[in-house]
């Protein structure tokens, strides 16, 4: 067995164990039948004339028939199943005569009732790339033709089944984040309750202060007995501050304001907390009162500075990523054969470092999913599959396993496997323990399908180069390329990262 072969056996209980996650989350297998699929089922069944039509998922061992026309049972043996090879090909099944097809002919939904012979089914897609099961319908009697505008009608009739599937799951969460929602609202009546904000009452002509709620959490222990006055209030604000504050609660007196203050305090302890005051003017008994709220918003203040400095380190990252390519516009001036071949090359390596940094700013800018990069390139590559768990990568390794990709991308489609119709490119990668013990992340890239691969070339160009440097020096890793018959395969091992994690 060859090392490749292994790889992808450990791989495959990683992928179905994803899928069948995915499935359960819809939480759809074994309820009760829902009437828009029942109405998508009739329809597929009056549309194709067909006696039998089913919305069929497949879980570990069995297909269990969502919404079914012509089908007495309400579940199958996955071995016996026409829709889980689906699950691997992500591509629709069509079968003219079952009974003369050696992989179906013994098949007892072929010899034994219903008596399928012609069968034709389209995948149930998950956004994240798993089939979930197939819609699918069948006859009785052989059928030796079916359109391929019939067959885009039924792959967008099951892209609405999984529409239809999102919706209810996205209705389901919202349902479950309203009664969250409601859970957190009883709980910040019972917070305020308890009271983490200070409340106060202080009468402008005498200075008295009464104070309530959390007061002793912000001002301090002792603010009961050392802060019954103004004054006293006053000589723990930061001496900076005091100014403003009194501004504010001297304008709140006038029609229509209110009290709004931000200032620091300095506790007995020593200790300095930021607080804000919101508050209103009004006459209690002829008295001039002002009365409001005290909050610490040190975390807040704190987190602000974090902010800050986040600013900072974005700002580093946009330099080094204005170094990236303006060394990339260097080299590939070098490298290039003519105007058009320098534009083509620019542009297919800008379109790379878009799709790293774009995934990075949905994110934070510092991290972001390596499975979202993979997705986004197969929309510019659809011949393109992947497997394996996502990653958390930080932005050097973003940006520069997004240029290896694209250059394995690009050359396939130029030279490789992308070239002919028949051409398929899968990318697979799995976090291993290496020699020493740490984890690495090992990504396979394998062509197949395409022209007679061509021996190694003799003299590396700028795009193996800049793969080489890429993995070697950016990600610390390894590569080994083997062109073999079928195809490239290249073999990529690089440290993962500590906040690497399974989705």
């Amino acid at each position: 067995m060859k090392a490749g072969d292994q790889m992808t056996e450990e791989l495959e209980p990683t992928m179905e164990a994803e899928r069948l996650a995915t499935l359960g989350s819809y939480q759809v297998m074994d309820n009760a039948r829902k009437n828009a699929f029942d109405r998508i089922t009739q329809l597929v069944a009056d549309i194709f004339s067909a006696p039998i039509a089913s919305i069929s998922l497949i879980d570990a061992d069995r297909e269990f028939f969502k919404s079914a026309v012509g089908l007495a049972e309400i579940q199958a043996d996955r071995d016996i199943s026409f829709c889980a090879q689906m699950i691997d090909s992500h591509e629709p099944v069509v079968i003219e005569d079952a009974s003369i097809e050696p992989q179906f002919d013994r098949n007892p939904l072929v010899s034994g009732d219903p008596s399928i012979r012609f069968y034709a089914g389209a995948p149930l897609i998950a956004p994240n790339g798993m089939v979930l099961g197939a819609l699918w319908f069948a006859d009785t009697v052989p059928r030796f033709r079916i359109t391929k505008n019939q067959l885009n009608q039924l792959k967008n009739m099951a892209d609405i089944v999984m529409s239809e599937l999102e919706l209810s799951r996205e209705i389901r969460l919202r349902e479950q984040a309203q009664k969250n929602a409601a859970i957190d609202r009883s709980n910040l009546d019972l917070t305020l309750a308890l009271s983490d904000i200070a409340s106060f009452r202080l009468d402008l002509e005498t200075g008295m202060i009464e104070w309530g709620g959390a007061y002793m959490k912000i001002w301090g222990e002792d603010a009961g007995e050392a802060l019954t006055q103004v004054e006293s209030a006053m000589a723990r604000i930061h001496p900076e501050d005091r100014d403003s504050v009194t501004e504010a609660m001297s304008a709140a007196a006038a029609p229509g304001e209110k009290y709004e203050a931000r200032f620091r305090i300095i506790l007995q302890s020593g200790e300095t907390r930021w607080v804000e005051g919101y508050g209103d003017y009004f006459e209690a008994n002829g008295r001039p009162t002002l009365t409001g709220v005290n909050k610490d918003i040190t975390h807040s203040v704190d987190q602000q500075e974090q902010l800050r400095l986040h600013t900072r380190e974005l700002h580093h990252r946009l330099r080094n990523l204005f170094a990236t390519l303006q060394s990339i516009m260097m080299l590939t001036k070098n490298s290039a054969t003519s105007i058009d071949d320098y534009i083509e090359r620019i542009k297919n390596r800008l379109s790379a470092l878009n799709r790293a940094q774009q995934i990075l700013l949905d994110t934070n800018f510092v991290t972001g999913s390596f499975a979202a990069l993979v997705r986004d390139l197969c929309k510019t590559y659809p011949r393109v599959r992947w497997f394996g768990p996502d990653i958390i990568l930080e932005e050097n390794a973003m940006v520069s396993i997004s240029l290896v990709l694209n250059e394995l991308a690009t050359n396939a489609a130029k030279y490789g496997a992308l070239t002919a119709d028949t051409g398929l490119v899968k990318i697979k990668w799995t976090i291993l323990p290496d020699e020493d013990g740490q984890d690495i992340v090992e990504l396979r890239w394998s062509e197949s399908g395409g022209p007679k691969s061509q021996p190694a070339p003799s003299v590396s160009g700028f795009g193996s180069s800049l793969i080489d440097h890429s993995i070697t020096r950016n990600l610390r890793g390894e590569i080994e390329r083997d062109w073999t018959v079928d195809g490239l395969i290249c073999t990529i091992t690089f440290p993962a990262p500590d906040e690497a994690r399974y989705r």
